[in-house]
């Protein structure tokens, strides 16, 4: 069998990264730049990528990284109003039907709720489904410290969904 090629790769775990993107940034437009930023520098990158380790924790850093930066130039560019100034796009996004449910939103408010260290670890096992192998090496971390922040990531989100009240209803009016 015939080892992909790096284009292969990177197309092969596109929707991965733009959904590590959207977990990220939180807008679709925002995620999907964000998302061809960081293909195009792993793209640059690619010679310092070792393939005899799992492909995607390596992209994933470059995910995370590409992310964090564009999120710090938000805040010194941010400016009151510029959000309600938007264009909203003229497709259904993902953000857009994982609206669509009250539990979905109610689980979206949540999740906004706690700090970004727990966000990112039940981003990376339960959208990015990643082992504990894996995110303990996206992580820099033993798996026991991965399995530990987990487990304070769930309990937090479960204290979170009990506070969280959801009173947008899923249909316009």
């Amino acid at each position: 069998m015939t080892k992909p090629t790096f284009s292969n790769l990177l197309a092969t775990h596109y929707l991965r990264v733009h959904g590590a993107a959207l977990g990220f940034m939180r807008d679709e437009q925002e995620a999907r730049d964000t998302a061809q930023d960081a293909l195009l520098k792993a793209w640059k990158a690619r010679d310092r990528y070792d393939p005899a380790r799992p492909f995607y924790p390596w992209l994933y850093r470059i995910v995370r990284n590409t992310c964090f930066d564009a999120l710090a130039r938000r805040k010194h560019r941010a400016a009151p109003g510029l959000d309600a100034e938007r264009v909203p796009g003229t497709h259904t996004s993902a953000a857009d039907l994982i609206d669509a449910g009250r539990e979905a939103a109610r689980l979206k408010a949540a999740l906004a709720t706690l700090p970004e260290a727990q966000r990112e670890v039940l981003n990376l096992r339960h959208f990015q489904h990643l082992s504990y192998a894996e995110m303990a090496e996206v992580l820099e971390v033993a798996e026991g410290t991965v399995m530990s922040r987990l487990y304070r990531a769930r309990k937090a989100l479960a204290g979170a969904m009990k506070e969280v009240r959801c009173t947008r209803t899923p249909w316009p009016s």
